[in-house]
């Protein structure tokens, strides 16, 4: 019963041990999910072209040789990777703008107390984090 408690206990207080992220690090982060997003971007696009150039003037249906053989098929791969990249860059642009919304709607201010008039040496203003929702 009381590893059960120490548990239950403990588990309750984790989340208030989380770190919460400041304006300027979903900021951060959102540039970097979209330099990786261009980079993939580009680099796919440019393993399409080059795979595709390879694979057209290497191709040819009977009597290659096998050293055409193996261009054409590292010019597909390189196609398919290409692609592949390529379409995985679209989910880093997608995140790169949902924290970048999420900065703009994160800010730290110091936000009013609500004590009592008369409570001694307590201060009226606290730090806080706000979170603004947009509502359009």
């Amino acid at each position: 019963m009381a590893v059960w408690l120490s548990a239950f206990l403990l588990g309750s207080s984790l989340p208030l041990f989380a770190q919460s992220m400041s304006k300027q690090d979903y900021l951060d982060k959102s540039r970097r999910q979209k330099t990786t997003g261009f980079i993939m971007l580009g680099g796919g696009v440019a393993m399409v072209t080059a795979g595709s150039i390879l694979f057209s003037e290497n191709f040819i249906l009977f009597g290659a040789s096998n050293a055409d053989d193996n261009a054409a098929a590292i010019g597909a791969a390189m196609v398919v990777v290409g692609g592949l990249a390529t379409i995985g860059s679209i989910p880093l642009f997608i995140s790169a703008g949902n924290n970048k919304r999420k900065s703009s709607e994160l800010s730290f201010k110091n936000l009013p107390s609500n004590i009592p008039k008369y409570s001694g040496n307590i201060p009226r203003s606290i730090p806080s984090v706000t979170y603004s929702i947009p509502l359009n």
